[in-house]
């Protein structure tokens, strides 16, 4: 007997850069009215001009989206769109504790 489609599990959809970036680009312009350029390498403090505010906006964003906690200690090491990218596509590889 298979079941029906609504209670079949979903499939697993492996989270990607590109996947993340897209979030960042829909968060920025939707939740943030940002309208500039995006690229990998914009600087999220410097070029995008992110204060705390806009940037918990954009990470709370990010880890409801993708079911990640980021954590306070990896905000040091983020500059850009592309490495806050690859830190929520770590932390969806990770196992919960």
């Amino acid at each position: 007997m298979t079941e029906p489609a609504s209670l079949a599990p979903a499939p697993e959809v492996r989270v990607t850069e590109e996947r993340v970036i897209a979030e960042i680009d829909r968060v920025l312009r939707q939740e943030l009215a940002f309208t500039g350029a995006l690229t990998p390498d914009t600087t999220l403090v410097e070029e995008l001009q992110l204060d705390s505010v806009s940037l918990l906006t954009l990470v709370v964003e990010l880890e409801n989206t993708f079911r990640v906690a980021l954590r306070e200690e990896d905000a040091g090491g983020i500059r850009t769109v592309s490495e806050l990218a690859k830190l929520v596509v770590l932390r969806t590889t990770e196992t919960p504790k």
